[in-house]
């Protein structure tokens, strides 16, 4: 069996496994309560779906002055639509959110050259992580500082967000030293990953030349795409707030702030599992059940912020096929 049929049997077992987490947590809880939450929630999907698209948004905005400052202008409403898009295939990729955002550079390719929408991909991709790390910090400080929390949710979040800002280091480190090096460096005692490395040398040479430029005109301007990642990490925590608000069960800002940092770090040690299916759920239920609430609006929080994505998923099918009809 090859190594990709390997890891998409892998990522086969890991969503049923998910899955059945989630029908666990159901019937634990309840089917016709929880039925009857998410169909009572109504037209409030439409105010979850106005904040998801804020968010992306805001991150396609991030994007638009990276492309606009450093390497080529691109219409923001077209990086937008591109994003819903990598988005939707980040939920769906067992690939640490990194699936879809592969896919941004090809998405823009009529526009923009390979040779400069990878590098600058990549260094979007760098800087929405530093401003997550800035993030997580910030929602974990804040919850200790405010709320009581159990050492179970305190140690893991602290434990994802050093894993985190160990790899951002060894990201940008990579990005000056040049892939190629590193490739090169790591593939040597790989006779048949070597080979795979210098086939593509020169579009990885081509690559290092336009992160190499990138890095050393990178000044000031790069603050500006980090506030607009912290940005839309700050409106996503609204979604919190709004559905908590609609079950019943109000949190404030900073309450939601601490379950978005919980969330994302459970999702960025859950990797491997596709959408975190089951994980993304237990989790909510784990951390409302910490905080006071019942174990049915933990549940009923994460399946609504699912369904929301899904609708994002569906958005972002519909996009894909459009963008296919209109690229000659």
């Amino acid at each position: 069996m090859t190594k990709t049929g390997s890891r998409k049997r892998l990522g086969h077992v890991l969503t049923v496994v998910g899955v059945l987490l989630l029908l666990y947590l159901v019937q634990r809880i309840g089917l016709r309560t929880l039925w009857s939450t998410i169909v009572q929630f109504g037209p409030w999907y439409l105010l979850t779906c106005l904040i998801g698209a804020a968010g992306l948004l805001s991150q396609a905005g991030a994007w638009w002055l990276i492309m606009k400052d450093f390497f080529q202008r691109v219409p923001l409403l077209e990086l937008f639509r591109v994003k819903i898009i990598s988005d939707g295939f980040n939920l769906i990729l067992p690939s640490a959110s990194l699936g879809g955002d592969a896919m941004r550079a090809f998405l823009i390719k009529d526009r923009v050259p390979l040779s400069v929408g990878v590098p600058a991909v990549l260094f979007d991709k760098t800087i929405e992580f530093i401003a997550s790390v800035f993030f997580l910090g910030s929602g974990l400080l804040l919850g200790l500082l405010s709320l009581r929390l159990p050492v179970a949710l305190i140690v893991p979040a602290v434990i994802s967000l050093a894993i985190t800002s160990v790899g951002i280091c060894l990201l940008v480190l990579v990005q000056k030293r040049g892939v190629t090096r590193s490739l090169m460096r790591v593939s040597a005692p790989l006779p048949a990953a070597r080979r795979w490395v210098v086939k593509r040398e020169e579009k990885f040479e081509a690559m290092d030349k336009s992160l190499g430029f990138l890095y050393s005109r990178s000044n000031y301007r790069a603050l500006f795409p980090i506030a607009v990642h912290i940005l839309a990490r700050c409106v996503s925590v609204l979604e919190i707030v709004a559905i908590m608000a609609v079950l019943g069960a109000p949190v404030s800002y900073v309450q939601a702030l601490f379950i978005a940092t919980i969330v994302t770090s459970a999702n960025t040690a859950f990797f491997l599992f596709p959408g975190q299916w089951g994980v993304q759920e237990s989790v909510h239920v784990l951390v409302l059940q910490s905080m006071g609430f019942p174990a049915a609006v933990g549940l009923s929080l994460g399946l609504i912020r699912r369904i929301r994505k899904l609708m994002f998923v569906g958005l972002a099918l519909v996009l894909l096929e459009l963008k296919k009809r209109w690229v000659p």
